[in-house]
């Protein structure tokens, strides 16, 4: 038993898994464990790994290739924990990250805590980016309901500590494999947001957040996979009887839909969901709406196609900022 079971997924991350690995390490919190999960990975990140000698580190190595969702899942198996945290592999954390947000969880009994300060970090030119207030009020902590939270700040499992009894209590998971492209968080997130009315919300030392070009994030169907995973988590409520209504279904973004799968999955959603985003527009921004309202009234795809452009998000957005 530790105080903190930091899990990290691991897949070809060799340029950035020493660093992530040994930013946890180096935590002011030592009472902690780190389980990196090799992913199978292709080029030496297990070797890296393997060849960092702590006692508080353990690796478990898939013998063939799985994705993010199963290697944090076994990691959440394996932990021994009494909170659990999320760490992406090429990302790094300030020294005092985790202690904060456990002191945190500890001072208010809580089981989840929420550290909004993050810092984008851009290694071809050097820039950081800081993260806002998001609306949140200034440097005391609070409580904000989930409905706030989940329209003002990403659904992102490495700015959130869980205390693992919790999760366990609530079979909180990660998703099915067809989640994927970095989506995978929207899923836990928000399932972990289902049994919670409010969350904590604090402005913490900082998550490094490596952007980089090849990174999943920066996939052209990033937004489209963010429909996938809004999907899975909106059948994973109703098929556990938790109601949906109230909670933000899904957002746009800068949504591609450049094939009939793309359109058909899409609409089909769409459909479920209208009633409950029309009772709630305040949760959606224009973009949402104008993709919701243009997919559900096209027939079929090639109806859409002879009225939208494909990459529709953009193309709406471009069109509203040549008129403002």
């Amino acid at each position: 038993m530790c105080l903190v079971s930091i899990v990290i997924p691991v897949y070809n991350a060799a340029p950035f898994i020493r660093r992530c690995v040994e930013s946890a390490l180096a935590q002011t919190l030592q009472d902690i464990e780190v389980i990196c999960v090799d992913d199978c990975s292709s080029d030496n990140s297990k070797e890296i790994v393997e060849s960092i000698v702590d006692p508080r580190l353990k690796v478990i190595i898939f013998p063939q290739n799985q994705g993010v969702s199963a290697a944090r899942n076994a990691g959440l198996e394996a932990a021994k924990g009494e909170f659990v945290y999320f760490l992406d592999s090429d990302d790094w954390l300030d020294p005092d990250y985790l202690e904060a947000m456990w002191q945190m969880a500890e001072r208010h009994g809580d089981d989840v805590v929420i550290n909004s300060n993050y810092i984008e970090e851009f290694p071809e030119t050097g820039k950081k980016a800081f993260s806002s207030r998001f609306g949140f009020v200034e440097d005391e902590p609070d409580y904000y309901p989930t409905t706030v939270i989940q329209n003002k700040f990403p659904p992102v499992v490495w700015a959130r500590l869980y205390r693992r009894e919790f999760l366990e209590k609530n079979g909180i998971h990660f998703p099915p494999p067809f989640v994927r492209n970095g989506t995978e968080d929207i899923f836990f997130a928000g399932l972990a947001g289902s049994f919670r009315d409010e969350g904590l919300v604090f402005r913490g030392p900082f998550y490094h957040y490596l952007q980089r070009q090849e990174s999943l994030l920066h996939q052209r169907d990033l937004c489209y996979h963010n429909i996938v995973s809004f999907r899975a988590l909106y059948d994973e409520r109703v098929s556990r009887g938790l109601s949906t209504d109230g909670l933000r279904l899904f957002y746009g973004g800068t949504v591609i839909l450049d094939s009939e799968e793309k359109f058909d999955f899409s609409k089909a959603f769409f459909i479920l969901i209208t009633e409950e985003v029309h009772r709630h527009p305040e949760l959606y921004a224009p973009v949402d709406l104008f993709l919701l309202e243009a997919v559900l009234s096209c027939d079929d795809y090639n109806d859409f196609k002879s009225r939208f452009n494909p990459n529709i998000s953009v193309s709406f957005l471009r069109s509203r900022f040549r008129r403002q």
